[in-house]
Formats: structure tokens, sequence, C-alpha cells
């Protein structure tokens, strides 16, 4: 068995039954203290993000999982659950814990995707040797690597797999529709203290973010649902490492390609899962495949509407008619559709062109409407999870802007 075939073994290796996927959300957010600065993430003389990860792992149970993001940011990564309502209630839990325990220690939840007023040279980086390899190579690879991992907080959200065909429809429909998710969900207003304007910060920062392992799978050749899943392999492997593990599973620099490195372990017979595992986690794309689907574009939403990027997606990509539908217009749009929706996605001017002749705006509707009837036809009343924020966000713009325009006429 090849390299290829091992890495498309193991992204199969996980398939439920259709009755049985599952999905799960990670949710980011960055914490200050009360003077309005960011905590500090190692551990020192002040209450450190590292202090607060042992506090919330010690009292989470098994309500899911907390880690650190490279500038401290915190992140909770949930319990699988087969019904939206039933992670809400987990999500409600995380929220009272983390509620509890930041009021104990004094500290603030920007709630925000991204600091609004610090630098990335006023954050320290967690003192990890995958995060200090990992600054170096986004010191040469992007002009605002060390943004994205000091400044910025998301929603990602995963999702079991049942089939080949099941997985590539869906990253190809995940990865199409990113511009919707970029403008339905932006909420970073401010950048070093100062308005954002139209621009749709978080994303911009992504996009100039080493541009060889982030970005749409469509900037890198992927332009099709038929084949992805090869396709996502031999574009993976060509990405140069960040590291890679020695025999005992440690991180140890690396200068070779990611596909340098397996064939390597698979020439001296010595490749293993979790070798295949660090591998596809080097790639950063708005889609990524593991033994799941991750679906990674949306910015952190404010508190009491973090399940609406999981309502959305859930609705397109887990309710099979939707999914078809989107499926079979996407396949429609052109290379230059694409192209010119994903440019789309870097602004929250609504009245941009987008592709077959529409305007950005009339895809946003487009795609909200499809989710939500998703959730609708999924019959678990889920639809409530994202319905009232879809009104909200065309009725008054992203969250993005409702914050600016507020500011602005507060001030007045």
């Amino acid at each position: 068995m090849s390299v290829h075939q091992k890495i498309r073994s193991f992204i199969l290796s996980s398939l439920v039954s259709p009755d049985n996927r599952m999905i799960g959300v990670e949710e980011e957010c960055i914490l200050h203290n009360q003077d309005g600065k960011r905590i500090p993430v190692n551990p020192g003389d002040e209450f450190s993000a590292t202090d607060l990860l042992y506090i919330m792992n010690d009292k989470i149970g098994t309500n899911g999982v907390y880690s650190l993001e490279p500038g401290g940011q915190l992140e909770w990564s949930s319990p699988p659950f087969l019904d939206l309502n039933d992670l809400q209630l987990s999500m409600d839990a995380h929220h009272t814990l983390l509620t509890e325990v930041v009021s104990d220690n004094n500290l603030k939840i920007i709630d925000y995707s991204l600091d609004p007023t610090s630098t990335p040279e006023e954050i320290n980086l967690i003192d990890k040797k995958k995060y200090k390899l990992m600054n170096k190579n986004m010191e040469k690879n992007g002009s605002m690597g060390k943004w994205m991992m000091r400044n910025t907080a998301s929603i990602q959200v995963n999702f079991d797999t049942i089939n080949e065909r099941d997985i590539e429809e869906m990253v190809f429909v995940a990865d199409c529709l990113h511009p919707i998710a970029a403008y339905l969900f932006a909420y970073s207003p401010y950048f070093k203290g100062r308005t954002t304007g139209l621009k749709n910060i978080r994303n911009i920062i992504w996009e100039n973010t080493d541009q060889a392992r982030c970005r749409s799978l469509f900037d890198h050749g992927i332009d099709t649902s038929t084949g992805l899943i090869d396709s996502y392999i031999e574009y993976m492997l060509k990405v140069q490492s960040i590291f890679k593990l020695d025999d005992l599973g440690a991180i140890v620099p690396c200068d070779e390609s990611l596909g340098e490195v397996l064939q390597s372990l698979h020439d001296a017979e010595n490749l293993k899962d979790r070798d295949i595992q660090a591998a596809l986690h080097q790639i950063f794309t708005n889609v990524r495949l593991k033994s799941l689907v991750e679906v990674r574009g949306a910015d952190r939403t404010p508190r009491g509407y973090e399940m609406a990027p999981v309502a959305f997606w859930t609705g397109l990509l887990m309710e099979s008619e939707a999914r078809t539908e989107a499926h079979k217009v996407l396949m429609t749009w052109t290379k230059k559709d694409r192209k010119l929706f994903n440019e789309a996605g870097l602004s929250l001017d609504k009245g941009q062109p987008g592709p077959k002749g529409k305007t950005y705006e009339e895809w946003i509707i487009w795609g909200g409407e499809l989710a939500l009837n998703g959730l609708i036809r999924r019959g678990l009343k889920e639809e409530a999870l994202f319905d009232d924020f879809f009104n909200n966000i065309i009725s008054l713009g992203p969250f993005s802007l409702q914050k600016q325009h507020y500011e602005s006429t507060y001030n007045t």
C-alpha cells in the first residue's frame, strides 16, 4: 500500500452509519484582565491562560476538553452529538463554567474573533515546541501569520462521514460556500483599536497567512467534488512540513515536504497513523480532511449565537436535499465564478458582484435559506438555532458592522 493509499485509508477509517453521524464544535475565545489587556499565556507572576486551562479541565468532567491556542486563546472542544439541541445544552454548561471561573479570577471574555486592541508583539507565544516551529514558519510565509496565531478566535465544526461520496460532496459544498459563512458570522469590528469598516479582517488575515497551507481548496486546484479525496491528498503531500514526529512521538523540526516525511517513514516500514494525523493537522484550509470533515471558516460569534455557525453548516451539509441542491448549483459555477466569490468574502459589502450575474447578497440569502430549510427537514427543531440569527443579519448586516454602527451612533 502506497503513502497515498495509507492516507486515504486513514481519512476513511471512521465512517459511520447515516443514523449515527454526529456533530461537534470547537469554540475559541480571547480573555483580557480587568485592565483590558490580554492575560499572559505562560505561567508567571500574573494569572495566566495556562492557569485557567488547568482549572477548566479540572472542572469540566465529561463535557469535552479545553486547550490553548498559540496566544493563549481558550478553546473548548465539545463531545459529539446527534442532535444540535443536545450540543446546545453541552455548550450552555461550558459557558456556565467559563463564566464562573472567569468571574472568580477577575477576567473578561472578549467574544470578538479578533483581539480589538492588542498587536502580536504584545502577546507572548505559548511555550510549546509545536507553536514555536509554527511561528518560525509563519515569519517566512505570509505577512499576517503572527496575527492569526495570537490574535484571532473562531468556531470550527466537525462532522462524521458515511462514505466517500459523502465526504467529497460535503467538502466541496463547504469550500464553495465559505464566503457566505464569512459574511454571516463576521465579528471583527476592531483592528489595533480602530474600526475595520467593510473589511472582513479575520478572513483577510487568513488570506495572508502561509498561502500554501491555508485559504480555499479552490486556490490549490481542487475545484470539483469528483476525486476530491485523492486531489486533497496529492495537494497536502506537496506542502512544506512545519514539524514531524520522532520515534517516540515527540515534535521535532523538519525542512522536508509532508510527502517526503511520510514516504521516508513508509520506506522504513515505520509509518504510523499518528504520523499521518500529524501531517493532516498541518493543513489549515477553510475545510480540511482528517478522519472526519472539519469546517473552519466562521468567526467567533457574539455570546449567545455560538451555535449559529454549527446550525448553518449542519443544515447545508447533513441534510441530503439541501446538500444535493447546493452541489447541483455549485457544479455549474465556472472558475471565474469561484474566484469572484472568494474575493467577495474578504469584504462585507453585500452589493458586490457574485457568480451568475447575482449579487453577493443574493447568494448569501440563497445559502442561508437553503441551510434553514435543511434544518427544518431534519425534523429535530434545530432551526431555532439559526432562524433568528439569520433574519437579524439579513436585516441589519453582520455583527461586525452592527457593532461599529452602534459605537458610532452612541459616540455621536
